[in-house]
């Protein structure tokens, strides 16, 4: 870990305690899952992602709101991306599998970097949330993750998961109008439109610049 401070000029990392700080990309439902269980848990792939600059998780963010609204259901916490702002030390950092550079064509973008972790992560090593307007109408001050404790407010997300399934009509004009776009742009230049998979464009999403 120490090794790995020395080597980057731009990481955020406490000079006191000698942890470092490193972004995780999700939407704030999946932010109150995370609440709910304790823990952030590895995905599908058995890893989950932090990065080094928040932007970049912002994007991982975004992809995360497409992936959860692929089903149609779609609420004000599923399509907006949030970033948790996660404290690694000594003991966690032993569970970081491997790092690689998110553009590593890019000079100008040498230290932005993205981590594979394996284990669990404690919900008390969140350190802050960035990009979230729930804090700001709920009027939490601070917009850290603590106001998810009230149980009513608890009740409430729970239902918008279980009966608020139907379109947000601003959602689905965004949706079709980039699917139009795409397609005709690929018959315009001689080619044939591809079926995407949820996997294309996460893999899109992830060469978009923040």
């Amino acid at each position: 870990m120490a090794q790995f401070i020395a080597e980057q000029d731009e990481l955020d990392w406490d000079t006191e305690s000698g942890d470092v700080f490193l972004y995780h990309g999700t939407n704030c439902y999946r932010r109150w899952e995370i609440k709910r269980c304790g823990m952030i848990e590895p995905g599908r792939s058995n890893y989950s992602f932090f990065c080094t600059k928040p932007g970049t998780a912002l994007t991982y963010g975004r992809a995360s709101c497409l992936r959860d609204m692929a089903n149609c259901s779609v609420n004000s916490l599923i399509g907006e991306p949030v970033v948790l702002k996660v404290r690694f030390n000594k003991r966690i950092w032993l569970q970081v599998d491997f790092w690689q550079a998110v553009n590593p064509g890019n000079l100008d973008e040498k230290g932005n970097l993205s981590l594979a972790v394996l284990g669990p992560i404690s919900t008390d090593f969140i350190a802050d949330v960035l990009f979230c307007c729930h804090g700001r109408r709920l009027r939490s001050g601070s917009g850290t993750i603590n106001y998810l404790n009230d149980q009513a407010l608890f009740n409430s997300i729970q239902l918008l998961r279980e009966k608020l399934i139907q379109r947000r009509p601003d959602t689905w004009a965004l949706r079709h109008l980039g699917v139009f776009s795409q397609n005709v742009s690929t018959r315009l230049t001689g080619g044939m439109v591809p079926e995407l998979t949820c996997a294309d464009n996460l893999r899109r999403l992830r060469q978009v610049r923040a």
